[in-house]
């Protein structure tokens, strides 16, 4: 699945909301999936330090109150950045009373940025309070829920998809839905690009849980570019492309307009051929065995390495087939390509032992997820990047590759920190941090 440089679009599917106005961060998410240059599978690495709220200039403002409010968010700062959240939690509290009922954007800003740093200091180590952080969202909710300026109309959306990804996946994908409805009602229209990364972002809360659903929504977005110039499609459109090739796969659905749309529209991407002929041979592995074709693939595209597809839709739909011999098949197939992907990012050296019947267990090796790779015992074929050769029944020669483990796995690990967070859909369990970090709005 492709996902756009939203990571620049993990850290953020709102990121890409965001880039024309510098306005907020990513909200909190516990689920990889949110989703990169096409379907960039997120790095999620992990800060070693928390992020702390953004200074304020003294010089934003000569408003005597706004000069007064800045000083206050600056203190809370300081105590922030020394871990000292409770009182920077009261100063925030001082800031939110004395700016609420104002009318002034400079102001109201300033509201949504005490608001913003209140909730990152009520969910940061070692407090974890959920409640308190959806209590500091519920204010911009209700404060900006009925604004008519678009700077503090996307505050209330930021506020309304950061209170949601605490709650539940489900209710996020509802926030979609209601803000989308909101942003399309607006009778100036200002709202069109928002709208267009809303639904991109919606698809992939939906993957999963509702496939046809996600299909649809990106066809909502395929369906605005119908009678435009198709010749400087947006990033979203090609995204929406090719992932629907593959969730027509999945969801055994006709993927002849997709495949037309983007040979037609998207011809000159250097991912489109490879990513269009491996989902080919992988829709067609269900039926037929594709050794000739996966071999002629090889040849031709033997330097491309998947560097922006994520797997991770394509093993959950082969684990849950209930033929087996349609599924030992199709993950045959699916092995190969994967495993190409992550060997050509963590290459060995070629004279490496040859790829064993079973995964080897190292010392210091990292399992691999089952959710995110398929089963290794009954490859039947294993491809050598350098000379291009195939290998029957994992008896690779001396140039074969070692597989590594899941690169992204490797890059989590690499950045964890000592402390986790827990996760807010499951607040039993631990998951990898996270906090929001608000973005000063003058320079809008």
């Amino acid at each position: 699945m492709l996902k756009p440089l939203l990571f620049i679009l993990v850290l953020v599917i709102l990121l890409a909301l965001a880039l024309n106005f510098n306005l907020f961060s990513t909200p909190i998410t516990s689920h990889e999936r949110i989703t990169t240059p096409i379907k960039e599978k997120p790095k999620m690495s992990t800060p070693k330090k928390e992020p702390s709220p953004q200074i304020i200039s003294p010089t934003m403002t000569e408003d005597p109150l706004a000069k007064e409010l800045q000083a206050l968010l600056n203190e809370a700062q300081a105590l922030y950045r020394k871990a000292q959240y409770e009182e920077a939690i009261l100063i925030y509290e001082k800031v939110i009373k004395r700016s609420k009922n104002s009318k002034e954007l400079k102001i109201l800003k300033l509201f949504a940025q005490a608001c913003f740093n209140k909730a990152n200091a009520h969910y940061s180590y070692p407090r974890y309070d959920i409640d308190g952080a959806i209590e500091s969202f519920e204010l911009i909710i209700k404060k900006f829920e009925k604004q008519e300026n678009k700077t503090l109309l996307l505050h209330y959306m930021e506020a309304v998809l950061n209170r949601a990804t605490l709650i539940s996946k489900e209710e996020l994908i509802e926030s979609y839905g209601e803000i989308i409805e909101k942003f399309e009602a607006d009778k100036e229209q200002r709202f069109e690009k928002e709208i267009e990364e809303l639904l991109f972002a919606k698809s992939f809360a939906l993957m999963g849980i509702d496939d046809e659903e996600a299909i649809a929504v990106l066809d909502r977005i395929i369906s605005k570019y119908n009678d435009k110039n198709r010749t400087n499609l947006p990033d979203t459109v090609k995204y929406s492309i090719l992932n629907n090739i593959e969730l027509s796969i999945i969801t055994s659905n006709d993927t002849d307009r997709y495949v037309e749309l983007a040979n037609k529209y998207m011809a000159d991407l250097p991912d489109t051929k490879p990513l269009i002929e491996m989902l080919d041979i992988i829709k067609g592995s269900q039926d037929l065995e594709q050794d000739d074709a996966v071999e002629e693939w090889m040849q031709e595209h033997r330097d491309y390495a998947f560097p922006d597809w994520d797997f991770t839709e394509l093993n959950k739909w082969v684990n849950k087939m209930e033929v087996p011999q349609r599924r030992e098949r199709v993950r045959k197939y699916l092995n190969i390509f994967q495993k190409k992907k992550y060997n050509e990012i963590y290459r060995v050296n070629n004279t490496s032992t040859s790829l064993p019947e079973k995964e080897k267990k190292e010392p210091n090796s990292v399992p691999i997820e089952e959710e995110n790779l398929v089963e290794e015992e009954n490859l039947e074929a294993v491809y050598s990047r350098e000379s291009g050769e195939k290998k029957i029944n994992g008896d690779a020669q001396e140039d074969s590759i070692e597989i590594e483990p899941d690169p992204y796995i490797n890059d989590i690990l690499e950045t964890q920190p000592e402390i986790t967070y827990p996760n807010p859909y499951a607040p039993n369990k631990e998951a990898d941090g996270v906090s929001y970090e608000y973005v000063d709005l003058e320079s809008i």
